[in-house]
């Protein structure tokens, strides 16, 4: 087993899943507790300019030796979705992995059909949960990476590389990740987040992304006398739900294609919420789904005129494509790296959102690069021994060719 993949087996473990109900910053303190277990670690390595800020945001900075003084930063967050159980993560190192689908624990069946790249690893090895939780792999895969890339360059003599910038940023699973950073003690000219799936792939692109969160007030009184009187909000958030278009949900789509998608509904007959999430990857398709939310809330009104409707909407991220098209460089010496490891390098869009999404549009151009992992958020969730060292390969030839500029 390898350094890169006795560190990532050892951060999976701990429990960092952050919580979006929560108001604090970080959501939740087991993503501190793990920010100063790495704050240590970098320690231990000789990294300088390391600060842990109040409000969960690790930075650090290696002086580099290449050729080229553009400072480049380096991304990955430390908390893991709360959308799937991940305390007491047990990791299962599938080895000699015959192609054929994995069971784990719980009915959790891991079929290679429902992936995209788990096939090229046939033979070698595949790492998951053992079913009860998720693995994690999103995104202490990244952290794993650039954790070993730091310590392979300050233990060799090639330190070819730019001026290096480090954060591990709380919260991104729950859209905060940039809500109290700092892009200037960041420090970075170009920055990458390590924090994609598949590896060849360089993400250039993500959704446009917003939030809509469906407050309904009704009335309630006893179902006999109910005539005329009662106002349902369970019944009101169902309706707004099923007036969706099918079509335009995660599980209908793929692709360019955006969707709603409602995530929770939380109600009794006096009151009730629906969160919901909008996604597109341009601007002209986000406005237009705006749209269609404020055009169902009349309609909703009209319909149900004695229950007291709220809808709310808000920016989450926006799509970075636009601003990595002013500099190239970012994107084409990723490319390259990607090449150079024996892979056919794709400029691709990502189906969510990074840290770099917002990072982009706060001065910082971000591109995201690939794990090696798949289906994230999910008990099904999987890396691969050798797509965390290709992946690690990547980063570190993106590194050497910045430095020679």
């Amino acid at each position: 087993m390898s350094g890169l993949t006795d560190r990532f087996l050892r951060y999976a473990r701990i429990n960092t899943a952050s919580d979006s109900s929560s108001s604090t910053s970080p959501s939740t303190a087991r993503q501190i507790e793990f920010l100063r277990l790495l704050e240590v670690e970098l320690s231990e390595l000789g990294m300088e300019d390391i600060e842990l800020d109040e409000k969960g945001t690790l930075y650090a900075s290696l002086p580099g030796e290449g050729s080229g003084d553009t400072v480049i930063g380096l991304l990955a967050h430390v908390d893991t979705s709360p959308d799937a159980p991940g305390e007491n993560v047990n990791p299962i190192l599938h080895r000699n992995w015959d192609g054929m689908p994995i069971e784990l624990c719980e009915g959790v069946v891991i079929l290679p059909s429902q992936t995209t790249d788990m096939l090229r690893y046939a033979g070698g090895t595949i790492i998951t949960s053992d079913g009860t939780t998720l693995l994690g792999a999103d995104d202490k895969a990244g952290v794993a990476i650039i954790m070993e890339i730091l310590e392979t360059l300050i233990k060799s003599s090639d330190k070819a590389v730019p001026p290096l910038r480090i954060a591990f940023t709380t919260d991104e699973e729950v859209g905060r990740g940039m809500d109290n950073f700092d892009p200037a003690r960041f420090g970075a000219d170009f920055a990458y987040t390590v924090d994609g799936g598949s590896v060849g792939k360089i993400d250039t692109q993500t959704f446009n992304a917003w939030s809509a969160d469906w407050k309904i007030k009704g009335r309630e009184v006893h179902p006999g006398s109910a005539e005329g009187i009662m106002v349902n909000a369970l019944r009101v958030l169902t309706d707004i739900v099923s007036s969706l278009p099918p079509e335009e949900m995660p599980e209908n789509s793929s692709g360019s294609e955006g969707y709603y998608y409602p995530l929770s509904i939380s109600s009794v007959t006096s009151e009730g919420n629906l969160k919901m999430i909008l996604r597109d990857f341009t601007s002209e398709g986000m406005t237009s789904r705006i749209e269609t939310m404020r055009s169902l809330e009349k309609w909703i009104k009209v319909k149900y005129p004695g229950a007291e409707i709220s809808l709310e909407m808000s920016e989450q991220y926006m799509n970075p494509g636009e601003i990595l098209k002013q500099d190239r460089r970012p994107v084409e010496f990723a490319l390259r790296a990607t090449g150079k490891m024996g892979l056919q390098p794709e400029e691709s869009s990502i189906r969510g959102g990074t840290d770099g999404s917002r990072l982009s549009f706060m001065g910082v151009p971000t591109v995201n690069l690939p794990t090696g992992g798949e289906l994230f958020h999910s008990r099904n969730e999987w890396i691969a021994e050798q797509g965390l060292e290709l992946s690690y390969g990547i980063v570190l030839e993106t590194l050497r060719i910045w430095g020679t500029q």
